[in-house]
């Protein structure tokens, strides 16, 4: 599920980026920055989420 929260971030920092650029007048460069902020947050954002809303133990088992 890891690399799909990670796509649904490119997605949506691709979206963001391309809005600031076409429709705020945005640099390049700047616009870049804000489609990597946009991605890693979103992406960790809902790993973690899921992560938390598991609630799994990290224990060793015992073999």
């Amino acid at each position: 599920m890891a690399i799909f929260y990670f796509l649904i971030g490119c997605m949506m920092g691709l979206v963001c980026a391309v809005v600031g650029w076409l429709g705020f007048d945005m640099s390049i460069l700047a616009a870049f920055g804000l489609y990597l902020s946009v991605s890693l947050i979103v992406g960790m954002t809902l790993i973690l989420s899921t992560l938390h809303m598991l609630g799994h133990e990290c224990t060793e088992v015992d073999a």
